[in-house]
């Protein structure tokens, strides 16, 4: 495996985590020994005069779907959530990091890297021919190609699979390690 930024290893990392736990709480019998008759989570806030927030675990994840799932809904939901979260915090890790305010000038990867984060903030869809700051496109990313006829579609699922994100922020990685040296 490639070695990647520190903090996209702990955002994927965090990523896997969040999953494999969507997965195995959708497991009504999983759900039912390790959540039901459990005193409710504590959210202390820092507020003044303000209460903790009890969660009940067990009754949120009865929210989940139970297994087997659907490809369309259900826990799929979840995870892509949890994706399009990774590669918008990733990306906005990488920007406050590093002078991305030409983004324009900069490699074609990054320019896509940002592509990427805005579909996966605007609801998982492409907003090619709203950007207010120009790409240069077509943008290429291995067997990969993001155009202005990609406008208004679908990230995840359709552009690319979720397991792709690995591989994209170790490509990023190698990108930025290599304009630094």
């Amino acid at each position: 495996m490639i070695d990647m930024l520190p903090v996209f290893k702990e955002y994927l990392d965090n990523f896997y985590l969040a999953i494999s736990g969507i997965w195995c709480l959708s497991q009504e019998d999983v759900r039912e020994r390790l959540l039901k008759g459990r005193s409710p989570s504590v959210f202390e806030p820092s507020l003044p005069e303000e209460k903790p927030v009890l969660i009940d675990m067990y009754l949120l994840s009865k929210l989940l779907p139970t297994a087997p799932f659907s490809n369309e809904i259900g826990v799929n939901h979840f995870i892509e959530l949890q994706g399009r979260l990774v590669v918008i915090g990733s990306y906005d890790w990488l920007k406050e990091s590093t002078d991305l305010s030409r983004i324009y000038e900069k490699p074609p990867l990054i320019q896509l890297f940002k592509c990427l984060r805005d579909a996966a903030a605007h609801d998982n869809h492409f907003q090619i021919k709203d950007r207010k700051i120009k790409v240069n496109f077509p943008l290429k990313w291995r067997n990969k190609e993001l155009s202005e006829k990609d406008d208004g579609q679908v990230l995840f699922s359709r552009w690319m699979a979720l397991g792709d994100i690995e591989y994209l922020l170790q490509d990023v990685s190698v990108s930025i390690s290599g304009s630094h040296k």
